[in-house]
């Protein structure tokens, strides 16, 4: 991979980052500090007023996505960068060929995802820790009745409104601050990329404070890493990670429109009997890592 500062340098631009590696992480700490500061007193003020509706819940989710994710990477690469955008990596858009194979391969990695699922989730502490893991599975659950919450009905208009929020904002936000940022900062400082990504990929899923999907999201953490490294653009690891989160959105709207059990797409491959599934979602997702690999930008 040739580091676009070098490129911008041939081409006779000066994109040279300003500042220390370990200074721009400093001034990243700060900003997203001042953000979170600043967009949970909000929050907490709005749904101190009105409550935990669908609503208010949504506007919560939207100023979070804005003011504490979206807002620091930006603002980052503004000070750090004399050009944000190549920094960034959202100045080229990506491969159609390589955002549909990245796109499809989501829906065949399912069954092995499920599984790494299921078997993250029935994993228990020591008994000298029974405590901490009972905390943990209750803010987990308290997590997702939240979720649910602000999803609210079974109407086009909620699913459209949680395909733009849960599924569009929240993928572009965490791909501008975990890969667009972090990443970035670490690549171009002279780290192995590959140990910058897998590094991202484990503060991507710590960040959440969901242990016992711990392994699944590091796991995706590191394959929206993969997808910007191979493709030098943000935007096919975004459209990746809306495109999951979108997937999640569409089948809980519809089971809960038909009144249907909401985890029937979370256990293709975790049924008894199921192992050929997970075994040819392995073999065929590797084929096609392996596709979206060779058609890779970065030399």
């Amino acid at each position: 991979m040739i580091p676009h500062e070098l490129l911008s340098k041939k081409n006779g631009d000066d994109c040279r980052l300003l500042l220390t590696i370990g200074q721009r992480l400093l001034l990243l700490l700060c900003v997203i500090l001042l953000c979170w500061i600043v967009g949970s007193v909000l929050n907490g003020l709005i749904i101190a007023k009105f409550g935990q509706t669908a609503r208010v819940l949504r506007i919560a989710a939207v100023i979070q996505s804005l003011l504490q994710i979206i807002l620091p990477s930006l603002a980052t690469a503004l000070m750090i960068s004399r050009c944000p955008a190549r920094f960034l990596e959202i100045d080229r858009a990506p491969q159609a060929s390589m955002t549909l194979l990245s796109i499809a391969l989501l829906v065949v990695s399912m069954p092995a995802f499920n599984w790494i699922i299921q078997w993250n989730a029935s994993l228990h502490l020591p008994d000298f820790m029974q405590g901490v893991e009972q905390w943990m599975r209750q803010a987990e659950d308290s997590s997702a009745a939240t979720i649910r919450i602000m999803q609210g009905g079974t109407s086009v208009g909620d699913l459209i409104l949680n395909i733009l929020i849960i599924g569009v904002m929240a993928g572009l936000g965490e791909e501008l601050l975990f890969r667009g940022t972090i990443q970035r900062m670490l690549t171009t400082s002279g780290m192995n990329p590959h140990a910058a990504i897998w590094i991202v990929a484990v503060l991507f899923s710590a960040i959440h404070l969901q242990f016992f999907g711990f392994v699944p999201r590091m796991l995706l953490g590191a394959l929206f890493g993969y997808l910007l490294y191979w493709s030098g653009s943000l935007w096919l690891p975004v459209i990746v990670h809306a495109a999951n989160n979108i997937i999640y959105v569409v089948f809980q709207w519809i089971a809960l429109r038909h009144n249907m059990p909401a985890g029937n797409i979370d256990e293709i491959g975790t049924r008894p009997g199921e192992y050929i599934y997970i075994i040819a979602s392995v073999v065929v997702s590797a084929m096609f890592l392996w596709r979206i690999h060779s058609l890779r930008t970065n030399s």
